[in-house]
């Protein structure tokens, strides 16, 4: 099969960082799966569909999570030193687009209603208990990078489904299942 080909090189070596459109676009490139990173500090909850998260290590089990500093639930994390990271299935793309932002009226503690079994976990923040794999943990260490804060996880618990499923997928500024 033949791929159409799109030059995203300047044509002018430059010297520093690329222009932010062209990034952006070069990034729709880049598949990652959906999550629902959630927290709770006070009794307020928050949670944002991301797909920036990655294993650092198996002993010990720890996650990296990007939280760009402006959003609410930066602060509960920040505050609460606990986050839980949810791994979405494929039919569970109306939850993303919730914790995304893209249903009309649903913000705060609204995300959580109707859609998904949250429960609580020991840490006490949100966890989907019908996400393919839930992950809860503690925040070991908060590295600041520019908008954004990268958040190292110890996993300090694992739920999930039996039966594997198909994840859901971001790619192309879209939702799509792996098949």
């Amino acid at each position: 099969m033949m791929h159409q080909s799109m030059s995203l090189e300047p044509a002018v070596p430059m010297i520093g960082p690329v222009a932010k459109e062209h990034f952006c676009t070069g990034m729709r490139h880049l598949a990652g799966a959906c999550v629902v990173i959630a927290s709770e500090h006070g009794g307020v909850r928050a949670g944002l569909t991301a797909t920036a998260v990655c294993s650092i290590s198996a002993e010990p089990p720890r996650l990296l999570i990007c939280v760009n500093k402006s959003v609410f639930a930066h602060g509960l994390i920040t505050n609460s030193g606990a986050v839980s990271i949810n791994v979405l299935a494929a039919d569970q793309e109306v939850i993303a687009k919730r914790f995304a932002g893209m249903v009309d009226g649903v913000c705060g503690e609204s995300r959580f209603e109707e859609e998904g079994n949250w429960d609580s976990g020991v840490l006490s923040v949100p966890v989907l208990r019908d996400a393919l794999v839930s992950f809860e943990c503690r925040v070991v260490e908060a590295i600041p990078a520019n908008s954004h804060d990268m958040f190292v996880c110890e996993v300090i618990g694992i739920y999930g489904q039996l039966e594997a499923e198909s994840p859901l997928m971001y790619f192309d500024c879209k939702f799509s299942a792996l098949r």
